[in-house]
């Protein structure tokens, strides 16, 4: 795969959360986190992957015919997919009338890309828009990464927007500042122990970007996932509230834990680690922070 071919799960239209206006998020696989609250659960690998929804299968067997690798089969209890047969082909997606099969994730090329968002450029223009690249991780499909943002940028001239945790040495990001008029910048937890344990990774060099970016002349907004007995703490919250304010970052959006990617996790036949009941405290967390002079907006889904 060429620098300007990368592996893309969604594009959505008329993103209202995603930075300023209304925007075009591009969604790209890969994460070097594995977040157990993680609501896109299909981002995480880089490589396509079927998801099955079972709910919405009527089994008719239309699936079974054209799977070269019988990945489907009908047992007694209705259908029943094998994951581990399955090499994500999608030949099965097109055969489904009732959409209980889609394949998360295909190759597209930086025009490709760039010509679908251009058709928006109205609505980026009126609204003060602009394309979002996210994911998964974006840096982790940095050369693609590099081209889009030339494409969106520099060739179409429009605001560009990275939502990013910042997990890579600072050269990657540092080499994309010039193509970015704003950074969304996830921070989880500012402990390294608690970050692993409920990431599967360190935050270490995070953090140091995190100092980075406060220092270059990018437009940053730090998004805070506040996830409960993870990092709702009063001792979590102070510790973001201190660094914060020390690096002199003071735009926090607060985006509170929800359950909305727990389909996506059967689809996947992934187990989902954390319990959907409980929430964060989120009231809390808006007084603390306020309280350290920052500028607190809450992500409402």
């Amino acid at each position: 795969m060429s620098a300007t071919e990368g592996i893309v799960f969604d594009i959505q239209h008329f993103s209202l959360h995603d930075g300023p206006g209304v925007r075009s998020t591009v969604f790209l696989k890969g994460c070097p986190l594995s977040c157990l609250w993680c609501g896109n659960p299909e981002s995480q690998d880089t490589r396509p992957q079927l998801m099955f929804f079972p709910h919405l299968c009527a089994a008719c067997g239309a699936c079974m015919k054209v799977c070269p690798r019988q990945a489907m089969t009908l047992g007694e209890n209705g259908p029943r997919f094998d994951p581990g047969r399955c090499a994500a082909c999608g030949s099965c997606v097109p055969h489904c009338l009732r959409g209980a099969r889609s394949l998360s994730g295909k190759s597209m090329d930086v025009k490709e890309i760039g010509e679908e968002v251009r058709q928006h450029w109205r609505i980026f223009q009126q609204s003060g828009g602009g394309v979002t690249v996210s994911g998964g991780e974006p840096l982790a499909q940095k050369n693609f990464l590099h081209a889009l943002l030339r494409e969106l940028h520099d060739e179409a001239g429009l605001h560009t927007c990275l939502d990013t945790c910042a997990k890579a040495p600072w050269p990657v990001l540092e080499h994309l500042l010039p193509r970015l008029d704003l950074v969304l910048l996830d921070i989880k937890h500012m402990d390294d122990t608690a970050h692993r344990k409920w990431t599967g990774a360190g935050n270490t060099d995070i953090i140091a970007n995190a100092r980075k970016l406060a220092e270059s002349s990018v437009d940053v907004l730090v998004r805070i996932p506040l996830i409960p007995d993870f990092n709702d703490s009063d001792e979590s919250l102070s510790a973001f509230g201190k660094f914060l304010r020390e690096i002199g970052l003071d735009r926090i959006e607060i985006m509170p834990y929800h359950t909305l990617g727990l389909s996506k996790y059967r689809a996947l036949d992934k187990d989902y680690a954390l319990s959907p009941g409980v929430k964060p405290r989120l009231d809390e967390a808006v007084d603390m922070l306020t309280g350290f002079g920052l500028e607190i907006t809450v992500h409402r889904h």
